[in-house]
């Protein structure tokens, strides 16, 4: 199987394709380029009451293994012109292409190979490109719980380091916010600077709850020579496994309430996620190791994803890809023209095999 030629040129326009479509807003003209590309599939909209964002999905009931990834990105923050694909020593930069437009240009060339290959074969998996994924709502796997009855098993394709990851790290995101008198710099040590004062607050929550604490967003601090009002932290901390987020929220809260003025408010919890070890992992590890001729390592996603919502339909999930998470996001996000070979060679391993157990 790890002979299979993948054509590099045709992923990389591919790729080029993707990243130059904008999807951190409007999802409607990725999902076209998609549904054009693989119209060979019966394609269905299913809008998810918002900005008519929709999810593209080709589910059949006999075809119970499903693929499913997002379509949308962040925004382009501070990368510099983010819908033009750069090449520099073998990696590909550009908004979207570790999370995860690199994985679906693979996807597809895998699809066509597939079907270039065993023409008389129907593709033995169903698809779903959501939208939203990259909101606080994520209202694209939301949505689609409500079409997978059929579906028992779902690939969910993310950046994973090419680990097969049948586990999901948890998180509880909290905010504090901060309020003080105001006074005149100058005489700033008699009274409560409140940057300071959650910097210290901060610390001593790591060591009540024995872990580090993300600050996604700070706010505090004028323009004039005064000591600021307020302060607010958007924060966030892991749940790992074994653990319960309900008590390491209500240990946040208890150790809050201690402090005069600080109010802390609950924005998000989710558990940490073990999504089992049976048919999917296995099959996705004899498919990796035969693409790749080396064996799969067992891994946990650090970051929320769509198997959270689908893993709700009692359907096994793993969450996989060959992209790098670290640099997604940021002015920096690439992906190798070899995470996108091995990628695609993975993914046609896993349509033929499939194809035989139908």
């Amino acid at each position: 199987m790890n002979d299979i030629k993948v054509n590099k040129e045709k992923l990389k326009n591919y790729l080029k394709e993707l990243v130059s479509i904008p999807s951190y807003k409007d999802c409607k003209n990725i999902q076209n380029y998609i549904s054009d590309k693989l119209s060979f599939l019966r394609w269905e909209k299913q809008f998810i009451g918002k900005n008519d964002l929709y999810n593209l999905i080709s589910i059949n009931p006999r075809k119970p293994f499903l693929i499913n990834t997002h379509v949308d990105t962040v925004p382009p923050i501070d990368m510099e012109n983010p819908f033009e694909l750069k090449e520099k020593n073998g990696a590909f930069y550009g908004r979207g292409t570790a999370d995860t437009k690199g994985l679906i240009a693979s996807l597809i060339l895998a699809i066509e190979l597939f079907k270039k290959n065993f023409p008389k074969k129907e593709l033995p998996v169903s698809l779903a490109f959501t939208v939203d994924e990259e909101q606080n709502t994520a209202l694209g796997s939301e949505k689609l719980r409500e079409v997978l009855k059929p579906i028992k098993y779902a690939l969910i394709l993310e950046p994973t380091y090419e680990k097969i990851c049948n586990k999901q790290m948890g998180t509880v995101e909290f905010r504090l916010d901060l309020q003080v008198p105001s006074a005149h710099a100058a005489e700033f040590e008699k009274y409560t600077n409140p940057s300071k004062e959650l910097c210290r607050i901060l610390n001593q929550l790591e060591d009540t709850l024995q872990r580090d604490i993300n600050i996604i967003k700070f706010h505090s601090g004028w323009e004039y020579y005064a000591i600021p009002k307020e302060a607010q932290i958007l924060g966030e901390f892991k749940i790992y496994e074994g653990e319960k987020a309900k008590t390491l929220e209500q240990k946040l809260i208890e150790t809050i309430a201690k402090h005069k003025n600080l109010q802390c408010t609950i924005e998000d919890s989710e558990d940490f996620l073990y999504f089992g070890e049976g048919f999917l992992v296995d099959t996705l590890k004899k498919a990796y190791s035969k693409a790749l001729n080396k064996e799969a390592k067992l891994g946990t996603m650090p970051s929320w994803t769509d198997a959270a919502n689908i893993c709700k339909e009692n359907v096994e999930c793993v969450i996989f890809g060959t992209s790098h998470l670290d640099i997604a996001h940021t002015d920096r996000e690439h992906i190798t023209v070899k995470q996108m070979e091995d990628m695609t060679k993975v993914l046609y391993s896993l349509f033929s095999i499939l194809s035989h157990l139908t």
